[in-house]
């Protein structure tokens, strides 16, 4: 009949339609699945494999030293670059044999002359204390000798000789870990920055290639920048030292030198051994220690820093500090040794993905 309504099959597109939603969401859930294990598992084996990735992260920046002098040689001499990195090897080997060769016995004996003597300033040093302490009438109750003994255990300061010996075996091994790898790196790395780019996207490789070249500049600027602040740190000191009359100058300059690799807890941890040492002479000669180590760090910290740090990298000080807190907590003394430089590391990529980066872009990156 022609007024009866023509029954049809609902349209199957309809039901597809509804479908395709559904599956765009379980397609997205199951992505973001994905990725959230693959963090779990690359923070789990991160986590496992920490100290070798410090390791790395040290010869990286040891390489980066390398690669930047035989460079420099080689364009210099003009000469293959791959040669002058040989001899820049050879060289710094050669000069840390004679050094051991000629200053070594002094240096060792200056060395053991330094923990008896950090062991004897603490006796000295707690002693007059207690004795000023006696006669204001404070600290009544508290033998300070038995707590600064409590105190100095754990770091083996008196005891531990095994201990000692078992951390400068696996410091050496560390060591030859850090130089091999830091020469092969120097060697050809534009080859493993390609390598690591292959891990991106295609369409992101490009910008993987410029952040990993603006990181390594940044670090060699930040390197090129505490190596000064820490030769004029120990040059200062020394002279300081000799001036005073304090025992195993060069020894106590060449810690506080080191320790300048730190930032702003650097200073305190250099300046404890001097103290110590100064004040198994007199407590007199320990308050002129610090206050000269304080007056070298006013004007490292206000003079020297500044200007050299000028053309280097800027960091916030809260920055540095939170980065050696926490990293030294979690890794030890290597994590506190290498986490100012992760933090500056850190830095380029953080300013990559928020769009602040420098995009200093291949030209800025060494050619082979």
């Amino acid at each position: 009949m022609q007024g009866e309504p023509v029954l049809r099959d609902p349209p199957r597109t309809s039901a597809k339609a509804a479908q395709a939603p559904q599956s765009r969401d379980v397609a997205s859930v199951a992505k973001m699945t994905a990725v959230a294990v693959g963090v779990v598992v690359m923070a789990i084996g991160l986590w496992y494999s920490r100290t070798a990735v410090l390791l790395a992260f040290a010869g990286i920046l040891l390489a980066i030293v390398l690669y930047g002098a035989s460079r420099a040689l080689a364009d210099l001499t003009k000469l293959p670059r791959i040669l002058t990195l040989a001899v820049v090897v050879l060289t710094v080997a050669l000069f840390f044999v004679l050094v051991f060769w000629t200053a070594g016995p002094t240096l060792a004996e200056q060395v053991a002359q330094l923990a008896r003597g950090i062991a004897a300033g603490a006796t000295t040093l707690t002693k007059e204390i207690a004795a000023f302490a006696d006669q204001a009438n404070l600290l009544q109750n508290v033998d300070l000798v038995e707590v600064l003994s409590k105190f100095l255990s754990p770091w083996g300061i008196a005891t531990g000789a095994t201990s000692v010996a078992l951390s400068i075996v696996g410091l050496f091994s560390a060591g030859l870990i850090v130089l091999f790898f830091s020469i092969y790196f120097a060697a050809d790395p534009h080859t493993y920055v390609q390598l690591v780019a292959r891990l991106a996207p295609e369409e992101k490789r490009p910008a993987t290639i410029e952040m990993m070249y603006e990181t390594s500049d940044l670090l060699r600027r930040w390197l090129i920048g505490q190596g000064i602040a820490m030769a004029l740190i120990g040059s200062f000191t020394f002279v300081g030292l000799l001036i005073l009359g304090v025992p195993i100058a060069f020894v106590l300059a060449l810690f506080a030198g080191l320790a300048g690799f730190l930032p702003y807890l650097g200073p305190i941890i250099g300046a404890i051994p001097m103290v110590l040492v100064a004040g198994g002479e007199s407590f007199h000669l320990a308050l002129s220690v610090l206050g000269l180590y304080a007056l070298i760090q006013f004007l490292e910290s206000y003079l020297l820093t500044p200007l050299i740090q000028a053309r280097a990298v800027s960091m916030p000080p809260a920055v540095v500090i939170l980065s050696q807190l926490v990293l030294g907590a979690i890794f030890g003394l290597l994590g506190l040794a290498l986490a100012t430089p992760l933090a500056a590391a850190a830095t380029v990529p953080l300013g990559f993905l928020f769009g602040i980066g420098l995009r200093a872009g291949k030209e800025k990156a060494v050619s082979p």
